[in-house]
């Protein structure tokens, strides 16, 4: 099999004229790439500018990417671990990686057929390099975690709404219980990263 070819920086700078000297990429685009980033994806739709496999690996140098944004694209990747260390990989010292995929316990996750993993947001701490019983994979990745925002449905969005802030001390510990026990309470999460070399 021929070797894949990995666009360098100097590659990539011209397509990402919006960030002065930085590179972003959107992995899994589609037709919906986020506005300035560079569109990554295995099929040729009208917002991607790199066509990949990620079963071949990312197609960019070691240490060049200055942020990752994807938008339900990780849970179709079969190789968690993979996608984790291909995303290390090629991101600079504090990149930020930013994902939102569906929440673990939402009909959305298990409703499409090409979902091939979950991902909660307790995996993301074997991404770290945090050291507890269970974190002796050698996954070889160091993130840390950002910010975590979640998508509420009806009626759990009502109860995280900014027009009940005087009843957040009631309605947190509810929501907190149901976001945790209860199904299709989150739709969503959005993950952001950030990468520790």
């Amino acid at each position: 099999m021929p070797e894949m070819k990995r666009y360098s920086r100097e590659e990539l700078l011209p397509l990402s004229k919006e960030f002065s000297g930085q590179i972003f990429i959107d992995l899994g685009c589609g037709e919906r790439k986020k506005q300035g980033y560079i569109g990554v994806d295995i099929f040729n739709a009208g917002g991607v500018d790199v066509l990949f496999d990620l079963s071949h690996g990312l197609p960019f140098e070691d240490n060049i990417i200055d942020g990752v944004y994807s938008n339900f694209f990780f849970e179709h990747v079969p190789n968690t671990i993979y996608l984790f260390q291909e995303v290390y990989r090629v991101c600079k010292h504090g990149a930020t990686v930013e994902f939102c995929v569906p929440h673990y316990q939402s009909f959305t996750q298990y409703k499409d057929p090409t979902h091939k993993a979950i991902i909660p947001l307790e995996m993301v701490r074997y991404f770290s390099d945090e050291k507890w019983y269970g974190s002796d994979y050698g996954i070889n990745t160091n993130f840390k975690v950002i910010n975590v925002q979640y998508a509420y449905l009806p009626p759990f969005r009502t109860l995280t709404s900014k027009w009940l802030f005087p009843l957040w001390p009631i309605t947190y510990p509810i929501v907190l219980f149901a976001r945790r026990f209860l199904w299709n309470v989150v739709h969503s999460m959005t993950i952001k990263l950030k990468v520790i070399k």
